[in-house]
């Protein structure tokens, strides 16, 4: 359990505070519907990692959701900035908010007044070594995920109770996380990660069709897979697919890349971490820090 004393600064429109002082009205449709967009972002040595990838998003997210910005990525480069300054730590953890805005209380998002922008900045601790070393289990979720059709998972927004949902299923059977399945039983991602599986030294991970958030590690990955001769195709997958598998991995921009050594209580191959795993982690690394010599 992360700690609730972390140092934490806040930025709400352009107003530094700290988080006792942070505030938003009841009446913002982030609150009231979950008529929000976010994304969350890493900093390594003091740099925000792939910044513009996820403002990309950000900004891709917000026009599905037909919600118009007064304003461009700079002004959110800035708050991130300034929210980093205050908070003086190089390894942090950002998270980019921007509302529909507050309104009286009826869906119609033409009532919305100006859209509320928050900036959320605080120290990141690195995550537990056994991680990596042991691995993590996880459960196949009877939760199933939303239809694509329903809400697009590429609409990275505030309404996330299908996750939240899955994650408890997964804390009631005390497993790490759980992964979904769609109506047709494929497989799709976990609650904040993309899922990966290996057979026969080849990787495999869901096709954004399947209804999963294209997400920007998993991208990346993709790319230093092919660039380094390892095998990846995007494909559907089923829960036996999973199970019967030689490796597994999951994906997140906090996660970067986490061995999964079990499902359902059961061993993953052989139980261990795998080789696919342990070079793509290692790619992954190396491909963190080139960037950040290119900062």
């Amino acid at each position: 359990m992360e700690s609730p004393d972390l140092p934490t600064v806040v930025s709400i429109n352009g107003k530094i505070m700290f988080k006792e002082e942070a505030k938003i009205s009841v009446f913002d449709r982030g609150f009231l519907y979950g008529d929000s967009v976010y994304e969350v972002i890493r900093t390594y040595e003091g740099i925000p990692f792939l910044l513009q990838e996820h403002l990309n998003r950000l900004w891709h997210s917000a026009s599905k959701l037909e919600m118009g910005f007064p304003f461009d990525q700079n002004n959110i480069v800035k708050e991130v900035n300034t929210c980093l300054g205050e908070l003086g730590k190089e390894n942090a953890y950002i998270r980019i908010i921007i509302t529909r805005g507050q309104g009286p209380l009826q869906l119609d998002p033409v009532s919305a007044g100006s859209n509320n922008i928050v900036v959320i900045t605080r120290e990141f601790k690195e995550n537990p070594k056994e991680w990596y070393k042991n691995g993590v289990n996880i459960i196949i979720s009877n939760v199933e995920r939303t239809s694509i059709r329903a809400i697009d998972p590429n609409i990275k927004s505030g309404n996330y109770l299908n996750n939240i949902m899955a994650f408890i299923h997964a804390k009631k059977q005390h497993a790490f996380d759980a992964v979904m399945l769609n109506s047709q039983g494929y497989i799709t991602e976990g609650t904040t990660h993309n899922i990966w599986v290996v057979k026969k030294g080849k990787a495999y991970t869901p096709p954004l069709h399947a209804g999963i958030l294209e997400g920007i590690t998993r991208k990346t990955v993709l790319v230093l897979a092919k660039k380094n001769g390892i095998e990846v195709e995007q494909k559907n997958m089923t829960a036996e697919d999973l199970i019967n598998a030689d490796e597994c991995f999951m994906t997140s921009t906090t996660k970067e890349v986490i061995p999964v050594t079990q499902v359902n209580n059961a061993p993953i191959g052989t139980g261990e971490p795998g080789p696919i795993t342990a070079k793509l982690h290692k790619l992954y690394q190396d491909f963190i820090q080139q960037q950040i010599a290119l900062s």
